[in-house]
């Protein structure tokens, strides 16, 4: 909107149009012209209440209390003017209209509130005030409208008493507009001021849907003594991380940079991400350092997409996550990475006796997500049945964890089905004590002590599960043996089962024999985990937290090597037949 029409020389205009008019007499073009003066006047209000409406800002058009009130002086100067009898009636109805505009101008505040909720956060309201049905800026249409009527009728000369009718009719309508909004004002300010009273100091980012994400590092935000919050523009999000978790979680419904803003208090200096999606509106606000964790480690092609250099720091477990980026042409500055091992398997214990000694080894089955285009896909899920009839056929005792993301797929659910039906009639037949479904629902160190060994897919699992320092399979989806470690090194610590079955047999029993492969899971431990012992990795992390709430300034680097040339084609797959 241009200056010259948000002037208010326009309502000025009108105010001194209408006051003349009380004086002209019957001078036919004085009258005229007071008459073009609150044409003028009404006009321009009209004018900018259509512009919001065609900017589609109609829900936040502000009434502006000068502008209105010296309009409507000057309509009821000239109903005055044009009907003298009963004066009081139009004073009247003018006090009337001038006082409904100063309770909602003033009473009620910004209708552009930042709309925003909360759960866990103390003190806060937890149920929120529904939006109201109409518009804020429907008080200029209510306006408008009573200027437009006021002055046809002061025109056409009708009786005083139509005028405070129009008047009472108006403030009636500001009022079903304004009291639901002043309830909806009163609830986000509340939960803002809540919010900022708490302080907190760290902030997690997330608009992803599956909630388990969080789980991973909110223990270690929670060591540091500091408060933080989860933030995020998604519902659903906000709905499953609320009742899964206790840390307070704050959503706002419009996700517009003012609402993220406001999510984002001055005190919180650093911002970490363990979800890929929907990052960018976040990282907007540059007051904070944003740090980038991820939620695996994996080979996967999300662990090294072109994005993550916009992050002032990408946090990574071992020199590994460095080199991938690296090899797949992303360059990221060096000084932007911070290794920190895996805190999350300060829990999971290393084997100390060769698998070669046990009788009847406990093999954990971990495929991972379903992705529905092939260059994504990892998952093992189609062949699983095959994967752990062989298994058992080893007298082998299952557990089977599947992806999390996993569970509410129809593409992956009759696959997981048949794999319990399997489980369950072996249990029977054999009383081996296999888990499934909720017996196998633990965390993952859990799982991995269980276990003396690990099918797996292209995932973060693997990772984790080298801390162990047990044999592993992977499962090569697409690909041959040479240039599935080709493409993903972390396999090359791993006996590789293709796709079509040939190799299974020998990967199965060079795992749960004579592991000609554990020399190679020592050095690739490392090299991935970044050599962390006895829960290094988590104190380390819960510190570098702690200097980013005490100091924003980004930390020392770790150097990147020199990358390393990879294949990154990948075949169609076909289930293998079974």
């Amino acid at each position: 909107m241009s200056r010259l029409s948000r002037s208010r020389a326009w309502s000025v205009l009108a105010l001194l149009a209408g006051i003349t008019s009380v004086w002209v007499g019957d001078s036919l073009w004085l009258r005229f012209a007071c008459a073009a003066g609150l044409v003028i006047g009404i006009a321009q209000q009209l004018a900018l209440l259509a512009l919001s409406i065609r900017m589609r800002m109609l829900g936040t058009f502000w009434v502006r209390l000068s502008a209105a009130t010296m309009v409507s002086a000057g309509v009821a100067c000239w109903y005055l003017a044009n009907s003298p009898r009963l004066p009081f009636l139009v004073v009247a109805g003018l006090f009337v209209v001038l006082a409904g505009l100063w309770w909602f101008c003033t009473a009620f505040g910004d209708g552009d509130v930042v709309q925003l909720q909360a759960r866990n956060l103390p003190e806060a309201p937890k149920e929120p005030a529904d939006p109201p049905r109409w518009p804020y800026g429907w008080a200029g249409a209510v306006i408008c409208g009573f200027l437009v009527l006021g002055f046809v009728a002061a025109t056409l000369s009708l009786p005083p008493a139509v005028f405070p009718v129009l008047a009472v009719l108006a403030v009636a309508m500001l009022a079903v507009i304004g009291v639901p909004h002043a309830r909806f004002t009163r609830y986000n300010q509340e939960v803002l001021d809540k919010l900022r009273a708490y302080r907190p100091t760290l902030t997690m980012p997330y608009d992803g849907q599956s909630g388990f994400h969080i789980g991973l590092w909110s223990p270690y935000l929670e060591r540091t003594g500091q408060p933080f919050t989860v933030v995020t523009t998604d519902a659903v999000a906000f709905r499953r991380v609320a009742e899964r978790y206790t840390m307070p979680v704050i959503y706002a419904p419009k996700g517009d940079l003012r609402s993220i803003r406001a999510m984002l208090p001055e005190t919180v200096r650093a911002a970490l991400y363990v979800y890929n999606g929907n990052n960018d509106k976040f990282m907007k606000v540059r007051r904070m350092t944003h740090v980038c964790l991820h939620h695996g480690g994996s080979d996967k092609e999300v662990s090294f997409r072109r994005k993550s250099a916009a992050y002032d720091v990408l946090v990574v477990a071992g020199q590994a996550a460095i080199d991938r980026y690296a090899a797949h042409g992303v360059h990221i500055r060096s000084e932007k990475f911070k290794i920190l091992g895996r805190p999350q398997i300060e829990n999971i214990e290393t084997a100390t006796a060769s698998i070669s000694t046990v009788d009847k080894p406990v093999v954990l089955y971990a495929p991972t997500w379903y992705a529905a285009d092939c260059k994504n896909n990892h998952s093992s899920l189609p062949i699983g049945t095959a994967i752990v009839s062989a298994l058992l056929a080893r007298n082998a005792t299952v557990i089977f964890r599947p992806h999390p993301a996993h569970r509410k797929l129809p593409e992956s659910a009759a696959a997981i089905a048949a794999i319990h039906e399997l489980l369950r009639a072996d249990a029977r037949a054999t009383s081996r004590p296999h888990r499934w479904g909720a017996a196998a629902d633990l965390p993952f160190p859990d799982v991995a002590n269980a276990a003396d060994a690990m099918v797996a897919d292209v995932s973060g699992v693997v990772t984790d599960f080298m801390q162990s320092l047990k044999p592993f399979a992977m499962v090569a989806t697409g690909d041959e043996t040479d240039t599935f470690r080709a493409r993903f090194p972390s396999s090359c610590a791993a006996y590789v089962i293709e796709w079509d079955l040939s190799t299974i047999d020998d990967a199965l029993d060079a795992m749960l024999g004579d592991d000609p492969l554990a020399p190679t899971r020592v050095e690739r431990r490392e090299y991935y985990l970044g050599g962390y012992e006895n829960g290094e990795s988590a104190r380390a992390f819960v510190r570098y937290l702690q200097s980013l709430t005490a100091d924003p300034t980004l930390v020392e680097a770790v150097p990147a090597m020199p990358p390393v040339r990879i294949q990154t084609t990948q075949k169609h797959l076909q289930p293998a037949r079974q």
